[in-house]
């Protein structure tokens, strides 16, 4: 009996997770006239996925801007990297490109007072950017506690395009990392989260998507058009298509006024 009321309880928790996943919450904020273009379910508060590493990448640099710096990758999280040491530039390249979590834990893991202290700058730091519905419990977003909202995860974007190497980084559609293997130099190629995008237009500023089960496909993108700034932010999506195809429909209809790059 105990198993099948425990079975009963997680069906309903998925159906629920699936049933919030379907309204996703979609939010366009003009920047520069400080005014909401578009929103839809924005003060739903759900998991925002690897979202969380533009929260991560600020408390990395508010840290430290030593991009030099060598750090043993943390092999606590899968990884596109080898485990060996890396520059804190190139943990930046993997987690901002391609959202390597592994990365992000060893970034974290760099921060006085380790990863804890970490977490408490991150959570600090939502409060002081006015994110009173948001919470980080990991430096990935892998966990499902990570929470926000979409006009929330606007201050997010906004605060992170005052960083130059954010703005430089995550706009990248793909880095290269070299890295000694048996004696031979390997090279590796991490292509961007958000290519498409990416490639679709050249006026992106600030770029990180997210993707995990609970979270539903993510993104949470600065676009610079005609000296004016935008914030597209969308948590929830059912799929990357359907991700992809809100962004364009936002841009071209809303922003770029149907003129095609």
């Amino acid at each position: 009996m105990l198993k099948i009321i425990i079975t009963t309880i997680a069906l309903t928790i998925c159906t629920f997770s699936y049933a919030k996943r379907s309204e996703p919450s979609i939010i366009h904020f003009d920047v520069s006239e400080n005014k909401v273009m578009f929103n839809k379910n924005i003060s739903d508060t759900r998991s925002i996925a690897s979202v969380t590493k533009l929260m991560t990448a600020m408390v990395a640099l508010d840290y430290s801007t030593d991009m030099n710096k060598q750090l043993n990758l943390v092999r606590k999280v899968k990884s596109s990297l080898p485990p060996k040491s890396y520059t804190r530039g190139e943990l930046f390249e993997a987690m901002l490109i391609r959202s390597d979590n592994a990365a992000a834990e060893t970034l974290a893991s760099d921060y006085p007072g380790g990863r804890e202290a970490f977490l408490n700058a991150m959570n600090k730091k939502s409060c002081d950017l006015g994110m009173n519905s948001t919470y980080f419990k990991d430096p990935t977003g892998l966990n499902m506690s990570n929470t926000s909202t979409a006009n929330e995860v606007v201050n997010m974007v906004i605060a992170a395009s005052n960083y130059p190497t954010i703005k430089n980084i995550s706009i990248r559609k793909q880095t290269l990392i070299e890295t000694k293997f048996k004696k031979k130099v390997r090279k590796i190629v991490l292509h961007n989260t958000n290519r498409r995008v990416l490639f679709e237009f050249d006026n992106v500023v600030v770029s990180k998507t997210g993707f995990t089960n609970p979270a539903g496909y993510c993104v949470a993108i600065m676009v610079e058009q005609n000296n004016r700034k935008h914030v597209i932010v969308i948590l929830g999506a059912k799929n990357s298509k359907e991700r992809v195809d809100t962004v364009k429909e936002i841009m071209y209809n809303n922003i770029i006024d149907g003129e095609h790059h």
